[in-house]
């Protein structure tokens, strides 16, 4: 298939399943797209720890909002509460994925605010009137506490529950050297747990410095430089489509890698 992007190699580093829509837009552009997950979803909330929360918020007085920064939190929760048990709780996204997901599951999010992040979710909370509200956070662990610490700055109610957390899958750095055998363009990166997971397969080798590091935001783009990686770029906004917005606009005129 010809396109901007024909002769590109370029590693997605999340599973098949979870980068459909980015794997699905990089062979319409004509790329190759080698799927390497340097990621993998450990549930560690039962389900009936998630849904004795739900009743908890639902039993709130206040206005009541459930936070939700990942759209791997959203299928938790949402694939145990039934939609009853969130009648009157404001649900509130980071980014377009996470709302998706939410939307998937017939919630209409009450606010996805412009800065995809969890500072600029509780940025917007506030701006909402967080005093006296209660906030439900289902959260990955390991996950930092801007949230929380800046809605209970503005006088709100917080509770965290850490439903899932992200770790490397077993043989990962093995499949990921075997993906290198060949050269590629890019490497795309959807959170800062895949560029330091990115770091640890690669077991102290290098990359080519002119493969593009493709982050979903700025905030991975952060999280990737921190780590030690170069040749860094964000997409203009959280979503598959800008990611391979910034790979046709980095990769799409040059000539492919040999």
């Amino acid at each position: 298939m010809s396109g901007p992007l024909q002769g590109r190699r370029v590693l997605v580093t999340r599973t098949r399943e979870r980068a459909a829509g980015l794997v699905d837009r990089l062979h319409a552009c004509g790329a190759e797209a080698v799927v390497v997950p340097l990621i993998a979803t450990v549930v560690i909330a039962t389900p009936e720890a998630i849904a004795a929360e739900a009743a908890r918020l639902a039993s709130a007085q206040g206005a009541r909002w459930a936070a939700f920064t990942s759209a791997t939190a959203v299928r938790l929760v949402m694939g145990v509460v039934e939609p009853a048990a969130m009648a009157g709780v404001r649900l509130a996204a980071v980014g377009d994925e996470t709302a998706r997901a939410l939307r998937e599951r017939g919630h209409e999010p009450s606010l996805v605010p412009a800065d995809a992040s969890a500072a600029g979710l509780a940025r917007a909370l506030r701006e909402r009137g967080a005093h006296g509200a209660t906030v439900w956070f289902p959260a990955a662990e390991g996950a930092g506490p801007a949230l929380e610490r800046a809605l209970s700055a503005a006088g709100a109610r917080v509770w965290r529950q850490n439903v899932y957390r992200s770790e490397m899958p077993a043989g990962a750095p093995q499949r990921l050297w075997a993906a290198l055998d060949r050269p590629v363009d890019a490497v795309t990166l959807t959170s800062g747990s895949t560029a330091r997971n990115l770091l640890i397969a690669l077991e102290g080798r290098a990359l080519d410095p002119a493969v593009l590091i493709a982050c979903i935001g700025e905030t991975t783009a952060r999280q990737a430089r921190a780590a030690g990686l170069t040749n860094v770029a964000a997409a203009a906004e959280p979503s598959a489509e800008a990611l391979v917005g910034l790979l046709r606009a980095r990769l799409g005129a040059a000539q492919p890698l040999p």
